[in-house]
């Protein structure tokens, strides 16, 4: 009984061991990442997701290459990096809590800090942002290029999944996360591009403002009639009676997003 009860208890204790255990992609040292061209198609490789998807093939993410990264401020070095290949964002983005192209992801279950190595590219500010979809959990920048930094961000949230990405091209030599990194897997709903187009109210009045491209707009009220549709490449303002409506919009790459306003 006593040995069968200590065999419970050991069994347990590497369960919560595991569940607990930091979790490192050394991307400039480990065999576990040989020199590749990156994905055209969002995976998940050794846990670890790959989003590249933005309508077109050649949009490649996560391209590892021969580089030396020369010493960070711990003394880490690699001789390779991982490209994230362009900016994880659309063109005059203010709003990084969640990248629409070539970034990288990988669930969580609960709180944990997460440290990444990276190196800027070429000129202008070249910043890295780590997000959990709503908001920026940490970031970091320089305008320097071949400037070596090291971003920390300390997510507090429950579980889903955090994401990896850059206004600009960026290099990656390791990311580490502290604890409770869950299965990362590609669930379709995570790759709804999220349009970054605004929409409010005010008094009697609808704004659709930070339109990137052609942008098609749906109008429906509370009981899902459909009241207005059009189409417009820049910011528009229309006028609707008093109520509530749901206001769709839906970019030429395909990034959409709805909001409830109520006008009065």
């Amino acid at each position: 009984m006593k040995k069968t009860l200590l065999i419970l208890i050991f069994a347990t204790f590497l369960s919560v061991s595991n569940a607990n255990a930091q979790t490192v992609w050394d991307f400039g040292n480990s065999s576990e990442w040989p020199e590749s061209p990156g994905y055209a198609e969002n995976t998940v490789v050794n846990n670890l997701g790959f989003f590249a998807n933005t309508g077109t093939s050649t949009n490649y993410v996560g391209a590892i290459e021969a580089n030396n990264s020369g010493l960070f401020s711990d003394d880490y070095s690699g001789t390779k990096r991982l490209k994230l290949n362009g900016a994880s964002y659309e063109s005059g983005t203010t709003d990084f809590s969640m990248p629409t192209k070539r970034y990288l992801f990988f669930a969580v279950t609960g709180a944990c800090t997460v440290k990444v190595w990276f190196r800027t590219g070429g000129g202008g500010n070249r910043n890295l942002y780590v997000t959990d979809g709503t908001s920026v959990v940490g970031t970091i920048g320089s305008s320097t290029s071949g400037e070596r930094l090291i971003l920390t961000a300390n997510y507090t949230g429950g579980a889903g999944n955090l994401y990896i990405g850059g206004n600009e091209a960026s290099n990656i030599m390791k990311i580490q996360v502290s604890t409770n990194v869950g299965t990362t897997t590609l669930n379709t709903d995570d790759f709804q591009l999220k349009a970054t187009t605004n929409i409010f109210s005010n008094g009697k009045k609808v704004f659709v403002s930070n339109v990137q491209s052609e942008t098609e707009v749906k109008v429906y009220n509370i009981t899902g009639q459909l009241i207005k549709s059009f189409t417009t490449t820049s910011e528009i303002d229309f006028p609707l009676d008093q109520g509530m409506y749901i206001v769709n919009v839906k970019s030429g790459e395909g990034a959409q997003k709805s909001v409830k306003v109520l006008l009065n």
